[in-house]
C-alpha cells in the first residue's frame, strides 16, 4: 500500500475500480395455486436537510453549554426565619380500656341453658322413677323385735347380728370398718311353707336410711321339699361401718311367689295369686 492511500476515503472504491451498479431487486417467489400479488411500490425516501450530518457524528456539546437563554427568575428575599421546635418526646401509653360488665343478658341466657338442661336430664329421670314405682310399690314393712320370730306366709323367720373378724387378706381390715355375722333361720309352718324354698335378700341399713348388701356364704336348706317345723339356716357376712356396727338392722325380703314343686314348663306362668303377691313389696325388719 503507497502513501497516498492514508489520503483516500475508505468508503470510496480505490482507483481504477469501476464502480459498482445497483442490482436489480430479485423477482418474488411464487408458489403454486396462489396469484401473484401486485408489486408494491417503492418507499418515497425521507428527505436529507443540509444541516443533519450522518457521518462522522457531530462532536458532543461542551458541559453547560445551551442553545436557547435561560430567562433570570427574580429573587424572592430571604426565607423567613423558622420558629424554634420542642424537643421531642415519646407519647405517653395509654391504659387498656376496662372490660366492661358483662350483660344481663347474658347472665339470664346461661341459667336458662342450666334449667333448660336440668329439665332435660330429670325428665327421663322422673319417667323410670314413675315407671319403677308402678311395677314395684313402697315397701311393706313387718316389724321383729331383738331376737323374735316373725311368721309370714306359712314360714317363721328369725335371726341373730354379732361382730365378726375380717377375713384373711381383705382390704377392708381397717379400724373405721366393722364386719359382722348374720345368722337367718327359717321353718315352715305348714305343707305350702314347705315347697316356698326360695333364698331371701338380705340388707342392712341404719337410722339414716343408708343400706349394705349381706352375702349369703353358706346355706343349710335342702333343695327338696323341707320339713314341716325343722329349723335352717343361712350364714351371711357384711361390712359397715365402725360407727353404725351395733345399731344396723336387718331387712329380709322373702320370696312367696315361687314354689319348689311347679313344673318347668310352668315357672314363667303368671297368674293373678302370684302377680297380687309380687306387688306387696313384703319386708321384714329385725330390731336389735
Amino acid at each position: 500500500m503507497s502513501t497516498h492511500d492514508s489520503e483516500r476515503d475508505w468508503f470510496a472504491p480505490p482507483a481504477g475500480q469501476p464502480p459498482q451498479r445497483p442490482q436489480p431487486p430479485a423477482p418474488p417467489i411464487r408458489r403454486p395455486g396462489r396469484r401473484a400479488a401486485a408489486p408494491t411500490p417503492p418507499r418515497p425516501r425521507p428527505a436529507i436537510h443540509a444541516d443533519q450530518q450522518v457521518w462522522p457524528p457531530a462532536p458532543a456539546e461542551p458541559a453547560g453549554s445551551s442553545t436557547q437563554p435561560i430567562p433570570a427568575i427574580p429573587s424572592a428575599g430571604p426565607l423567613p426565619p423558622r420558629p424554634p421546635q420542642p424537643p421531642w418526646t415519646p407519647p405517653e401509653e395509654t391504659p387498656p380500656a376496662a372490660t366492661p360488665p358483662p350483660r344481663p343478658r347474658r347472665l339470664l341466657l346461661g341459667i336458662g341453658a342450666v334449667v333448660a338442661l336440668v329439665v332435660a336430664l330429670g325428665v327421663p329421670t322422673a319417667d323410670r322413677y314413675l315407671f319403677y314405682k308402678s311395677g314395684r310399690p313402697s315397701p311393706t314393712v313387718h316389724l321383729a323385735g331383738p331376737g323374735q320370730t316373725l311368721t309370714y306366709e306359712h314360714v317363721s323367720w328369725k335371726s341373730a347380728i354379732e361382730p365378726a373378724t375380717a377375713p384373711p387378706g381383705s382390704r377392708h381390715n381397717t379400724p373405721d370398718k366393722q364386719w359382722l355375722k348374720i345368722t337367718v333361720t327359717r321353718s315352715a309352718t305348714d305343707a305350702t311353707g314347705a315347697v316356698l324354698t326360695a333364698k331371701p335378700k338380705l340388707t342392712l341399713k341404719d337410722a339414716a336410711g343408708r343400706a349394705w348388701m349381706a352375702e349369703i356364704y353358706e346355706d343349710n336348706t335342702p333343695t327338696e321339699k323341707h320339713e314341716v317345723g325343722k329349723e335352717y339356716s343361712y350364714l351371711a357376712m357384711a361390712v359397715v361401718p365402725a360407727a353404725v356396727g351395733k345399731e344396723v338392722q336387718l331387712n329380709l325380703e322373702p320370696d312367696i311367689t315361687y314354689r319348689m314343686d311347679t313344673p318347668t314348663e310352668k315357672l314363667f306362668e303368671a297368674n293373678e295369686e302370684d302377680t297380687e303377691k309380687s306387688r306387696r313389696n313384703d319386708v321384714i325388719v329385725f330390731r336389735r
